[in-house]
This record gives structure tokens, sequence and C-alpha cells, in this order.
């Protein structure tokens, strides 16, 4: 009889898993056990399959070996992109030699993804495939980036300003949601029947309310917000602490206290939290912290029946973006409440003012 055996899509050639182990296929049937934990079963399958050390291995086992040895080293949500654009750039360069590919090949893919309008897409994947040649290159494996001197794709920056009054109406719609109001009806977007009764209050409108808030009057983003502890709250301001990668050393920013920040915070303290813990900002069904991709979910489940009742919706991406637009509009060093080291950024991709007011020559 058979050993029962899965195979994976995701798992790679002459991988497979088995009694909740993972093995690797000989060409002779020789099942080799690689280990019960996914990374270290990669891990073994690159030295086996996979070493990189020869040009002539192709792009595939390149991939392979960054998905393996670099790839872990990045946030949740950074492995999470990448891995699937990984395999968006092996589907195009995997049957090249990494000496074979050229800059011209990395334009016709960027020209590729334009026309299937993933423009913007095929910028954060010529992003990667630039730095998995440059690993290459650390590797020994080649001597030269093809991405390098390849221009991008145009991208028209995000120019969405969420209007106070806006985010105000939004604001108060989330926290009077009620229980029952965001249920799903045969595949279609939540929407609050009416002349129906609801009574209990919906704790998931009030979360979103109240980090959307704190992201808005903070200028930060949505992890940063999520990752926010009682200890964070000081008597000088909220001091966050930015994590832009798992081997980087976080940004702190203290952001002082205001009227409305204050009252923001003092929101999110009343939330419920299970006895010990910390943070702000915690899954009632789990008990720990929210996942930046679970708290999303939350979201959008809200910003869908925001918009079934006739508003237009809006990013929680777009509240960092508004806190900052605002702050410029009051005169304000933005960069020291964002935490960009770099003001160009600031002003490239977070003014979204209409119109700048200036005073004329004395």
């Amino acid at each position: 009889m058979a050993r029962p055996r899965t195979k994976d899509r995701d798992l790679p050639p002459r991988m497979y898993r088995k009694y909740g182990a993972y093995y690797y296929v000989t060409h002779q049937n020789k099942w080799i056990r690689l280990s019960d934990n996914l990374e270290e079963a990669k891990r073994r399958w690159v030295e086996r399959e996979a070493p990189c050390r020869l040009p002539a291995q192709g792009m595939a086992a390149v991939f392979n070996r960054y998905a393996v040895e670099v790839l872990p080293t990045k946030s949740i949500k950074t492995r999470r992109d990448q891995g699937g654009q990984l395999k968006l750039l092996e589907a195009a360069f995997g049957d090249f030699r990494p000496d074979e590919v050229k800059p011209v090949h990395v334009a016709q893919y960027l020209d590729a993804r334009a026309k299937q309008r993933a423009a913007v897409s095929g910028n954060r994947e010529k992003a990667l495939l630039s730095h998995v040649f440059t690993m290459a290159m650390r590797w020994g494996i080649v001597d030269v980036n093809p991405c390098r001197g390849v221009t991008r794709n145009r991208e028209r920056p995000r120019d969405r300003y969420v209007e106070d009054e806006e985010l105000e109406q939004f604001l108060a719609f989330a926290r009077n949601l009620l229980h029952g109001m965001l249920t799903l009806r045969k595949g279609k977007p939540p929407a609050i029947t009416r002349g129906k009764e609801y009574t209990q209050p919906l704790e998931s409108g009030v979360v979103v309310s109240a980090a959307l808030e704190i992201a808005y009057l903070a200028a930060q983003r949505r992890q940063d917000v999520l990752q926010l502890t009682l200890d964070h709250i000081t008597p000088e301001g909220l001091v966050v602490h930015q994590l832009k990668g798992r081997n980087r050393k976080p940004v702190k920013v203290l952001v002082q206290w205001a009227p409305k920040l204050a009252e923001a915070i003092g929101r999110a303290r009343k939330l419920w939290r299970p006895k010990g813990s910390r943070h702000l900002f915690v899954s009632r069904k789990t008990g720990k912290p929210y996942t930046d991709s679970g708290f999303n979910t939350l979201v959008q489940r809200v910003m869908r029946a925001w918009e079934a009742g006739g508003h237009a919706r809006f990013h929680f991406h777009d509240m960092r973006a508004k806190g900052a637009t605002d702050l410029l509009d009051q005169g304000v060093n933005a960069i020291d409440t964002t935490g960009h080291a770099d003001p160009t950024i600031v002003h490239a991709v977070y003014d979204r003012r209409a119109i700048r007011k200036g005073v004329g020559v004395k």
C-alpha cells in the first residue's frame, strides 16, 4: 500500500509532505527526510537540489535560494507580498540562466506588466528582481545586475485626500455599528438592512475607528499603530516604534500630546483586552494583538458597508497621508512625526494638499 503523501503547489520540485514532515525524493524514488519545519526543509532542499554555485543551474535555483535564505529575514507582510512576486518572476525568468538575463528582458517584463494594467506591480517586482540579482552577485553567481539602468514604469502618486467632515462621518458610522449589520448575505457586500432591529454594539467597528483615528492624528502606519501598548503612552506623548524591517533598527518617534490625540488614545484604552495584556488593540478571538492582514479584513468589512451606504471609499493608508498633509498645512515639519529620514518622500507621497498656501514677497 502506497504511503500517504501530498504535493503542495508551493513546494519546490521533488519535495513532498508526508506524515507532517517534508521529504526530498531522489530520482531513484528514495525518500530523504528534510525537516518538519517548512523553512528548514527548504534550506536543506537548496543544499541538495539547487545550491546555486554555478550560473548554469538557472534562475529557478536562484529564486529558490532567495526564498529560503533571504525572504525569511523580512517582515511577515513583506514575505507574503514578495512570495507572490517571486512566483511571477520565476514564471517569466525561470528558464533563463542567470548570465542570460539582460536589461532588455527586464524592460520587456515591465512593458508586459504595463499592458496587463499592472504597471505599479511590475515596478515592485522589478525592485525584487534587482535585489535577487544583488544577492546573486554576492553569492558569486553573476557579475552584473541587469536591472540597473532600466527605468521603471511611470507611476502616478495617490492623491486621495480625506476631508475632515468625511472622516468625522466615517468615525461616527463605525462607532455606531451594531452586531449583525455587517453580515454577508449571498456573497453580496454587507449593507445595513433598513427596518431591522439591531441591538448589541459591534466591537470591531469601535476598534477600526479607534485605530484609524490614531493613525491619522499621529501620522503613523497601520502596522505600527497595531503594535502600540500601554507602555508607549507616556506623560510627554505617544512613543511609536516604527518597524521597517525584521533586521533593521526600529525608528522611535515621540508624538507629543495634542487634545484630539489624547482623546483618541483614551478611547482606545477602554477597548477590551485580556487580563495582563498591555496591547491597545487585541483580537477577542485570539486574545493576541491583531495581525496586519487580520485587521485589514475588519477594515474592509466596515469600508464595504460604508460604500454601500453611498459614500466614497478610502484606504486606511490614506490616514497617514492626511495626517502628514494637515501637519504641512499647519507649517509643521512633518518628518519629525512621520519618522522619514528623507523629506522628499513626505512631499512626493504624503503631501496631498490641493492648494499650497504661501505669502508674497514683502
